[in-house]
């Protein structure tokens, strides 16, 4: 089976708001029972001599989680690491399951309550009130009303919201809890307004305003051009660099978005979620090392950001490190239990890894918090197809074409579904043919609907049309088993017994347990007269799937026929 890229539901965040402070991330720390090592690296006391030659800047720094859990692994979980942290702090905040953690792992009580004291250091701007363009950049980022709502009752704003100003909110996306929080916030202005500066801000609010509007109306290109607009009023307003990134990312411009989102990291360079907004584009163009680089500095400036959590799962399944996405797609739900994307994609790999019921239940709960989640639909689709639920699979394909007509996938998956559950009852509809035919329509390079459709032109007798199909297939992936192997059988319906047997043999290449290679291999050797290697091949294909009974009676009918 076959899924979409799990790029293509990345959502891109503006990176000026800080996370709101969560319960800190969890590490296991495993007990030492060898105790340190006697050549052991000691950075933490090795080094304290020195501390007073290195710049105070560099003497304040303060240590991370990862460095507090090594130093209980490496034996200075005792009175000298105490009086480390004692001296520089920490950079987060230590839940008490980590704190308890730390203690089976051998951390004595006085480095405990070193550590319970320490207070993590506050970014300069994680108290300030918003203003009113960072609430449309949140919006337009995707970033959830609910949690927009979190941030406006916990640092307030730093204006009097309007009506025009809550209705414009509600425009871009802003819901009724959300228009509440505005209406009953902290306000708290700046001592000093500069006449001139507050007119331009205006005048950049409402550009910003008017791009959220139409960026929530999917009109990408107007709300280009807003954004732009209210950049050449505010260059350094890393607000508006986002949005404009993300207006142009929705429009494919790849490299333009990265440059904008680049521009405003360089303007707001210790955003957590600055770093997860350009890891997403670096992965939406292809850069996966780029995207896990970006993902993991987000998640060292805070390591409760689920939305970098996610974006690194994205980006470790990318490359095949499913493991990996599933540890970090789980921390992202730990986090933010109704993250529905972070379901969809902790399903994806789960499935990847042969999980099928897994899939299932992250896909239903996705679509439990967002009923019109076309890919948890599209997803969910493919794990029931695995578990041979025809109808269960074709339903949710038809649900996914009905929030996306123009979804060339799920055409292509749905034909696929028909196949097989055709097959099953020994009637090919000729859906097959009209939905394969619509996936190519809406892109002519989907490589499956050119296979399944040469499929179901060779089951209805037509097979010059079958071997066009797989051959264009093949043209744009040589590797393509399938086409391999059902262009063998349409030249075989030819009576092209060679060609059958070049294009089998080149599908058992590349995956030697092709059991249909296999099977149909026999076929074209039975017909040459070959019968001893199409003996071995039908066993071959036989013992590979035992369930298809084709091949175990051909194995049969020839053996029989050899002992006469």
């Amino acid at each position: 089976m076959w899924r979409r890229p799990v790029v293509t539901i990345l959502m891109f965040v503006i990176a000026m708001i800080l996370a709101l402070p969560m319960r800190a991330q969890q590490k296991s720390v495993g007990p030492s029972s060898a105790g340190p090592r006697p050549n052991a690296v000691r950075p933490y006391v090795a080094c304290a001599a020195a501390m007073s030659a290195l710049p105070p800047r560099a003497q304040q720094k303060p240590f991370t989680q990862e460095q507090v859990v090594s130093m209980v692994r490496d034996g200075f979980g005792d009175e000298s690491g105490a009086k480390l942290i004692e001296q520089r702090g920490i950079d987060f905040a230590p839940s008490e399951d980590f704190i308890q953690t730390l203690k089976a792992a051998g951390a004595s009580e006085a480095f405990l309550n070193a550590l319970r004291a320490a207070k993590p250091p506050e970014p300069a701007n994680a108290k300030k009130p918003l203003n009113q363009v960072q609430v449309f950049a949140l919006l337009v980022g995707q970033v959830p009303s609910h949690r927009v709502t979190m941030l406006v009752q916990e640092r307030g704003v730093d204006f009097e919201p309007t009506d025009d100003y809550l209705q414009e909110v509600r425009l871009a996306g802003g819901e009724d809890e959300l228009i509440g929080a505005l209406k009953s916030a902290k306000v708290t202005k700046p001592v000093t307004v500069d006449p001139a500066a507050q007119a331009r801000q205006a005048e950049v609010q409402q550009h910003a305003a008017r791009g959220a509007e139409l960026f929530q109306k999917t009109r990408y290109a107007d709300a280009e051009v807003e954004y732009r607009a209210g950049v050449r009023l505010d260059p350094k307003n890393a607000d508006l660099h986002y949005g404009l990134s993300r207006a142009l990312e929705r429009q494919a411009k790849t490299d333009e978005a990265l440059g904008e989102a680049r521009e405003a990291l360089r303007l707001s360079p210790g955003s957590d979620l600055g770093h997860y907004s350009l890891g997403v584009v670096l992965g939406n163009k292809g850069d996966w090392d780029g995207a896990i680089r970006e993902e993991r500095e987000a998640l060292r400036l805070n390591p409760n950001n689920e939305m970098a959590h996610y974006g690194l799962g994205v980006a470790l399944g990318s490359k095949g490190d499913w493991d990996g996405e599933i540890t970090e797609e789980r921390e992202a739900l730990r986090l933010n239990p109704n993250y529905d994307s972070a379901h969809v994609n902790l399903g994806v790999a789960l499935g990847s890894k042969g999980y099928w019921d897994g899939e299932i239940t992250e896909e239903r709960e996705a679509l439990r918090l967002n009923p019109n989640e076309e890919l948890a639909h599209y997803n969910l689709g493919v794990a029931l197809g695995k578990k041979r639920d025809w109808d269960g699979a074709i339903a949710e394909y038809r649900e996914a074409l009905r929030l996306n007509p123009k979804d060339d996938l799920a055409h292509a998956s749905l034909g696929v579904i028909l196949v097989n559950k055709g097959y099953a009852e020994g009637v090919i509809p000729d859906e097959v043919i009209t939905e394969e035919r619509e996936a190519l329509r809406l892109n002519p390079n989907n490589e499956i609907a050119h296979v399944y459709l040469g499929w179901a032109l060779g089951y209805k007798g037509d097979s010059d049309g079958a071997i066009e199909e797989e051959r264009e297939a093949l043209r744009l992936n040589p590797k393509n088993e399938g086409g391999l192997v059902y262009l063998g059988r349409a030249l075989g319906m030819k009576g092209d017994w060679d060609g059958e047997i070049a294009e089998e043999r080149e599908a058992l290449r590349l995956n030697p347990n092709d059991d249909a290679a296999h099977c149909s291999l026999g076929i074209a050797l039975d017909q040459k007269g070959e019968r001893r290697e199409a003996l071995k091949e039908y066993r071959a294909a036989y013992e590979l799937n035992p369930k298809n009974p084709d091949c175990k009676e051909a194995y049969e009918r020839l053996l029989k026929k050899m002992r006469r």
